[in-house]
């Protein structure tokens, strides 16, 4: 960052590089863990009665990755038509563009393309039709940048990532937990976060999360923290889910020093939560 002052990843004035606001932030919104696919409901603003779809995507990353393409598309007939509502209920303007034609328009083809045999769409009756599909609720995280989440371990809802400010480290424990303001820095603040998003993360009252290399384990870097804002790692916001962060002690977890692995076999992942 330049200049005497300016804003960081916490949105708060601060003077350069420095950490020195204490931020009372809460955690991000609770999840529950589901596989397989993921539903969700979009609706024509322009016609009450017609033109109502579910969207069923092959995973909710993918829905993530859908809304990604098509919220930040400079496609004319696309552009700031689809709006989210939630995780599952969107709308769009049929007056502009109707996305029933999202697999045969041509014109929206560079992105359609890419979520071929992953996504399908299913048009449902209109309102004088009565009968409307019910899709499954399925409560997750909105992974919005810049929220503030807790990290869990995917295999054992139990284990936490907690700062534990004696050693200096994260570690993973069962008893405590700290809440991590996590970011990705080319996105706008309520930007749903992707796999390959770049990611910062804070720990709550500590600093940025920074990672050092540990002595006699090549590959191997312990997770600290920082005051300065050049100095923190950055991710990958998948680094999360494919495990890239294990204990130091894989056998005996609980205490452990947490770790970034830069290669090699991965642990079963980490998912956001309260």
């Amino acid at each position: 960052m330049a200049g005497a002052a300016s804003t960081n990843i916490l949105g708060d004035k601060t003077t350069t590089n420095s950490f020195n606001t204490i931020i009372h932030g809460v955690a991000g919104r609770a999840a529950v863990a589901f596989g397989g696919a993921f539903y969700a409901y979009i609706h024509d603003i322009a016609d009450h009665a017609e033109w109502r779809i579910v969207i069923i995507f092959a995973s909710r990353e993918l829905a993530d990755e859908w809304w990604r393409a098509v919220s930040t598309s400079d496609i004319a007939i696309l552009k700031n038509n689809i709006k989210r509502v939630t995780p599952q209920f969107y709308t769009h303007n049929t007056r502009q563009w109707n996305f029933h034609t999202f697999f045969t328009d041509y014109r929206v083809q560079t992105i359609s393309d890419k979520f071929r045999g992953k996504m399908f769409l299913v048009l449902e009756n209109t309102h004088n039709g009565r009968g409307i599909t019910i899709i499954p609720t399925q409560t997750v995280v909105d992974r919005s940048s810049g929220d503030w989440f807790t990290i869990r371990s995917k295999a054992n809802a139990d284990q936490y990532w907690y700062y534990d400010r004696s050693l200096g480290s994260i570690v993973v424990s069962v008893r405590q937990r700290s809440s991590f303001k996590i970011s990705a820095p080319n996105m706008h603040d309520g930007a749903i976060m992707i796999g390959l998003d770049d990611i910062t993360l804070v720990v709550q009252h500590h600093g940025f999360v920074k990672h050092q290399t540990l002595n006699g384990s090549p590959g191997k870097c312990i997770l600290g923290v920082t005051d300065e804002v050049l100095e923190a790692s950055k991710f990958k916001f998948k680094d999360l889910d494919e495990g890239k962060f294990i204990p130091l002690n894989e056998d005996l977890p609980v205490g452990s020093l947490l770790c970034y692995m830069s290669e090699g076999t991965p642990c079963p992942g980490w998912e956001l939560a309260l």
